[in-house]
Order: C-alpha cells, then structure tokens, then sequence
C-alpha cells in the first residue's frame, strides 16, 4: 500500500517548540514521553490533507496557513472583564476557562463542591502531584490516534480533572465554559479535560465552547472519559464560537461493565468546527447514545465524526445525528460501528438526516459498518433533502407566513434529535439555542431562514 504523506504543519512552528520544554510535568518521564510522541507524529505526519481518508471531507489549509502562537504568549488579549455569554445550566458548579486556562474569578468555588464531584486543575496535578495522572492520562486518547490527540498532547498545559462519586440523585452537575479571545495574533489553546465517574456513580457536565470577536484563534479541546462499572454519565457539548474561529474537539470513552454513557453535540457556530468521539465498549452490558445536531449558515463547516468500538459481546449504541444548512455551508458525518469477532449480542445503530434551506449547502455522509460476528443487530442510514414544500404550504394556509412557517419546520426537524436528551434542564438549554439561532437567522435573511 502506498504511504500516504501529508504537508508538515506550519502553524505550529518555532513559538510552540520553544514553549515545549516549560510546560508543567516536564521533569516527569513519563509525561514527557507522552509529549515527545505527540510532537514526533507531528513532525513525521503535520497537519492531514483530504488525501487521509478521515479528513477528506473537512480541509484544513486554513489552520495550516495561519501562524498561530500559544494563548500564554499573547500578552495583548484583554481577558480582564470577558462576560459569560453562554446560556448557563441551573444549579449547576460553573467552570470557566479562558483561551483553556482556568479563571477563578469567573468560576464557583472549588472548596465548597457539593458531595459526589471531586475538580482538580491538569496544571496542579503536573506541578504537585503528577502519579495521581498517571493511570487516565493518555489512556484513552494516544498521540498515534489521530492528528487532534497528537495535537492535544503536544502541548498539554491546562484543563480539568472531574470525577464523580454520587451514587444517589440528584446527580451532579457541571457546566464549563470555555472562552476564545484573541489579540493582534491568532492564538491557539489545547484544553484536556479527564471525566470519570466511579461505579454506580452519576454525573452531568455540559462543555459550552463560545468565542470574542478579534484574529482567529484555535480550539484544540481533547476529553478522557472513564465510566465506571453501572455508572450514569451525560455529556453534553454545544460549539458556538466566533465566525473566524477554527474548533477541533474530541472525546474518547470507555464504557464497564453495564455502563450507561449518553452525549449531545450541538454545533451552531465557528469557520470551521470538528467534533470527534470515539467510545469502546469494553465489558458487557455497556451502553452508549450519541446523538448531535448542526444549524449551519454562510460559509461554516461543521463535521461530526464517531467511531463506535463494540469490542464484547452484548453491548449496545445507539446514534442519531440532525442537520440544517443555509447559505453555502458545508455540513459532514462520518460515522463507524465496529463489531469485533467476539461481540455476539451487539446491537449498534445509527442514522443522519440533512435539511438543505438553499441550493448552495453540501452534505457529506460517510456511514460505515465493519462487522466480524454474525449474531448482531446493526443497521445504518442517511438521507439529505430539501424542505418539504407540502408541509409548508399546510403551515401557510393556516395563515402562517412563510418565513415562519420554515422556521417552525426547521425546528420541528431538530426537535426530533433534541427531545431525545434525558436531562431536562439540558433539553430545555440546548432547544432555546436552537431557537435562537433560528431568530438571528431570520433577522438576517430577507427572504426567509437561511
């Protein structure tokens, strides 16, 4: 087979490597090994071209041709007074980050957490106590991966590390938002978050990613997640960033024994937004729902990307992924169930639909079924079309005007994903966002949602 090669990166160049040996828990052998892999793949690899079958549909060359520096670095970003603008969980500890660092002074309290949730800083633990990192750190998400955990990994400095413990209701809640500001340079920050929730435990985190207007920056945010024999975690992410901003995102999960995981992705903003998961189902019983939506516009490009390991027998997944494009947006799902031999009893499912507003958007579906047991329930399927015109020719004869009457299609269209989420107060945050989206479309639209 022949190598496929790939252009060298250019826009981590000689400020990142630089910076390399004074991040924290570089004395340790055994981070700094993580860390020295992840800049070899780099260096052997760079960034993926649309010639690498996992990036074909989502290139690149702009991250690649901007020349950006560490946030750390930038010294004119004016972070002093950023407001919190996402729409916030109720009775949840908020966590706030700025360009992936921790603010306090924007945060709850991490002395007086609840009962059931530990929060500890990445960038403590590297300076005081590293062997606490050491059996979940790179565990899940190994530099050789993918291009994004080598990334992540490369320059790892700040982050969370979030475990739960409850195991009866209420079950806690976690809501971090993570802000993008950048100044006279475009800036890029690689947040790691590590999540696990001990056995029987339960937990909510909500990662809401928003953006300042200013340079583009990047968003490089890689998330460990561990749960733990019959534990009960969802996870919830909502991308909304700046129109110039550029998102890589991923999440690596490990399920136990009757383990129950569920995540959403509701994708709404940015130039280009790439959200990967990748869950292995590793004893019986798991469970794991993933399910998504994207409300795309202008000239945005959005991909959700999954890998479903189903790796024993009598697992289950669970996939359904909704959206809406406008303009000449770009929207992409790929999406991979993966039976091993000895997975009798696996039952995978999955399905993306896409709704074209105009006849400028692109779809691109990439469903994929690799099954090697024969006693499995696994189907698949994609569909893309227009608006119905019979349904809304039923709204407007109602006496519904048009550009109304496609909003609520739109709407009804996403609600069918989004009912799905078990948490209520999650359900209620992430429909009114939609909705929202919906109105400042309609604003900016003459002749309808776009």
């Amino acid at each position: 087979m022949a190598t496929v090669t790939q252009e060298k990166p250019t826009a981590f160049g000689e400020t990142y490597a630089n910076a390399a040996g004074a991040l924290p828990g570089a004395n340790e052998a055994w981070i700094d090994g993580l860390r020295q892999a992840a800049r070899a793949r780099l260096g052997s690899e760079g960034i993926p071209t649309p010639k690498v079958e996992a990036w074909k549909f989502t290139p690149l060359n702009a991250i690649r041709n901007t020349a950006f520096i560490p946030a750390e670095k930038a010294d004119d970003v004016d972070v002093t007074s950023v407001p919190v603008t996402a729409a916030l969980l109720d009775d949840a500890i908020k966590l706030v980050l700025v360009n992936g660092v921790f603010r306090p002074d924007l945060s709850d309290d991490l002395t007086s957490l609840p009962d059931g949730v530990s929060i500890d800083l990445l960038n403590d633990l590297f300076a005081q106590n590293p062997a606490a990192l050491k059996d979940d750190l790179g565990g899940l998400a190994a530099p050789a991966d993918s291009f994004t955990s080598a990334l992540n990994t490369a320059f790892m400095e700040h982050g969370l590390v979030v475990r739960f413990t409850r195991t009866d209701a209420p079950a806690p809640r976690i809501h971090i938002v993570s802000i993008g500001a950048s100044g006279a340079q475009p800036v890029a920050f690689h947040p790691r978050l590590l999540i696990s929730a001990d056995a029987q435990a339960a937990g909510v985190i909500v990662e809401s990613h928003i953006g300042l207007p200013g340079q583009s920056y990047l968003s490089n945010a890689l998330s460990e997640v561990y749960v733990g024999q019959s534990a009960r975690l969802q996870h919830y992410t909502v991308v909304s960033e700046d129109t110039d901003a550029f998102h890589l995102g991923r999440t690596a999960v490990q399920g136990a024994r009757d383990a129950d995981y569920s995540s959403f992705v509701l994708s709404l903003g940015g130039n280009l937004v790439r959200r990967d998961i990748q869950a292995g189902l590793t004893e019986e019983g798991a469970h794991v729902r993933v399910d998504g939506a994207y409300a795309l516009s202008g000239t945005q490009h959005s991909d959700i990307t999954s890998e479903i390991k189903h790796l024993v027998p009598n697992t289950r997944s669970n996939q359904v992924v909704k959206g809406v494009l406008g303009g000449e947006s770009r929207g992409v799902f790929q999406g991979r169930i993966y039976v091993e031999r000895d997975a009798q009893g696996t039952d995978g499912r999955q399905l993306h639909k896409a709704l074209l507003l105009d006849r400028g958007p692109e779809v691109d579906s990439k469903p994929e079924l690799e099954i090697y047991a024969d006693d499995v329930q696994c189907a698949h399927g994609a569909a893309t079309g227009e608006m119905d015109t019979d349904h809304l020719f039923y709204l407007m004869s109602r006496g519904i005007d048009e550009k109304t009457a496609r909003a609520m299609l739109v709407e009804g269209f996403l609600d069918d994903v989004i009912f799905e989420i078990a948490d209520d107060g999650v359900k209620a945050l992430i429909h009114d966002l939609v909705k929202g989206w919906l109105v400042r479309q309609s604003e900016l639209t003459a002749g309808g949602v776009s």
